[in-house]
């Protein structure tokens, strides 16, 4: 990485939905990603971005209903590559899929996928993302027609094509995910992803089989009027990124728009849904 970093770790109480709120709000500023604790989350920016005015004018930590403190700490380039592959371990999802980094040693795993993030989200260590990855290993994907919406790391898009896709188009907006995704294709030699560096606005004209999307609840909810002109007749709609509290409005939302709630699964509170358009499935 040729930046400097800074990370500011946030302390916040009542965590949920203290957490999914702030990692929105520091979304719109640059942050580029975020790491869930105990207490509240770790947010990362480069530090030409890093503004400290900016992040103490934040909606949120004048919030009479959270209590939130934070530091703020810098991470010096010529140790980050060092420290990110320390701390960057391998993640087994079930019996037969490993997500690795380029230097760790290769598995022999039906589903190895070769991920270096650099600061894209989808790693596979978030809960958001095993789920995402274990819906997928449960699917026959031989031969679907995939998207994959808001790609990050094009973890999922590389796994839908190892499962068997016949095509996958994947969209991020962060330019940052977009130039790593095709890295990360390259290290995985795929071939039938097409990704861009834009919205789910560019695929509308698209019909899919299988939708995956894993963003935050507000982006979610933007990109629902999307995900149905993008179907068909029993398209599925795998999601996640968002809390089994929210499971309920979520379902009511895509009821709006044709999307019949299937079933979901669960991680420390965190979901992943899968949804069939029409009635049909």
């Amino acid at each position: 990485m040729n930046d400097n970093y800074v990370f500011v770790k946030f302390k916040i109480s009542p965590i949920y939905p203290g957490v999914e709120i702030l990692i929105a709000e520091l979304s719109q500023l640059e942050y580029e990603m975020f790491e869930e604790i105990n207490t509240g989350v770790i947010a990362y920016i480069q530090s030409g971005n890093f503004n400290k005015k900016t992040l103490s004018n934040i909606r949120l930590l004048k919030s009479s209903e959270f209590e939130i403190s934070y530091s703020i700490h810098a991470i010096e380039n010529k140790n980050w590559n060092k420290e990110w592959e320390k701390n960057f371990k391998k993640v087994k999802i079930g019996d037969n899929c490993v997500i690795r980094a380029p230097f760790h040693k290769a598995s022999k795993k039906d589903y190895e996928i070769i991920i270096m993030p650099e600061m894209s989200f989808g790693t596979g260590h978030h809960e958001s993302t095993q789920l995402m990855i274990k819906y997928i290993l449960d699917s026959n994907l031989t031969d679907l027609n995939v998207c994959d919406v808001g790609s990050g790391t094009g973890i999922l898009s590389i796994l839908s094509e190892k499962k068997g896709a016949k095509k996958v188009d994947a969209v991020d907006v962060d330019l940052k995910c977009y130039k790593n995704s095709i890295e990360n294709f390259t290290r995985n030699q795929c071939s039938k992803i097409h990704v861009q560096h834009a919205t789910s606005d560019t695929l509308i004209y698209n019909k899919y089989d299988l939708i995956l999307c894993n963003i935050t609840l507000n982006h979610l909810i933007d990109n629902f009027n999307n995900f149905k002109k993008m179907s068909s007749n029993n398209t599925e709609l795998i999601i996640s990124g968002f809390y089994k509290d929210d499971l309920k409005k979520v379902n009511r939302e895509l009821k709006k728009y044709n999307f019949d709630f299937m079933d979901y699964k669960e991680k420390n509170n965190w979901v992943s849904s899968k949804y069939c358009y029409n009635l049909n499935c």
